[in-house]
């Protein structure tokens, strides 16, 4: 899985021609044992100041999304999966000394820039998606998905992938 994984997220963090998103203090440990993203988010460095702020946080939270579907579609549970993306979302935003609350704008909405680029390069992993859809389906609910839900939650994938991260957020100040 390293192979395919590594390579997808060097191309989606490549300039084209990742779950928590409230201030975290202290520093959270990983749910993950052994996790292989802390490396990752100490080792992988992105240009930000030549790309800017808002880019390498769409790369990031592209990066989060897809390796999420992936996730679920290499046999782990919804739950695993989220933690695999909040994990390697908040060590790439942090290794880059990136402030995770700068995604958002006054009414905790994804910044604009952020959402357009965001679901543009989610959009290259849409055949995970599309896999790993009817696998999400068949464990929150215990029914199969249809082919109009796979094919309408496969578009929107990017869009749903925003939206739980403005919900965690405002949420997280009610």
């Amino acid at each position: 899985m390293k192979r395919i994984l590594l390579p997808l997220l060097a191309a989606l963090a490549l300039p084209a021609a990742v779950y928590s998103t409230t201030e975290i203090e202290p520093e959270p440990k990983s749910q993950i044992l052994n996790n292989p993203f802390q490396r990752l988010g100490k080792e992988a460095k992105f240009n930000c100041k030549e790309f800017g702020e808002d880019s390498c946080f769409s790369r990031f939270i592209a990066m989060s999304a897809c390796s999420f579907a992936q996730s679920i579609n290499s046999d782990k549970s919804v739950k695993e999966s989220l933690d695999i993306a909040d994990d390697l979302f908040y060590l790439l935003a942090s290794g880059h000394g990136l402030d995770i609350n700068d995604i958002f704008d006054k009414k905790d909405l994804i910044k604009q820039d952020i959402r357009v680029e965001t679901i543009e390069r989610i959009k290259l992993c849409n055949g995970w998606a599309k896999e790993a859809i009817p696998k999400i389906v068949l464990e929150r609910t215990g029914k199969p998905a249809t082919p109009e839900f796979i094919e309408g939650a496969t578009r929107t994938f990017g869009m749903w992938w925003l939206s739980s991260l403005e919900g965690v957020k405002q949420r997280r100040y009610k």
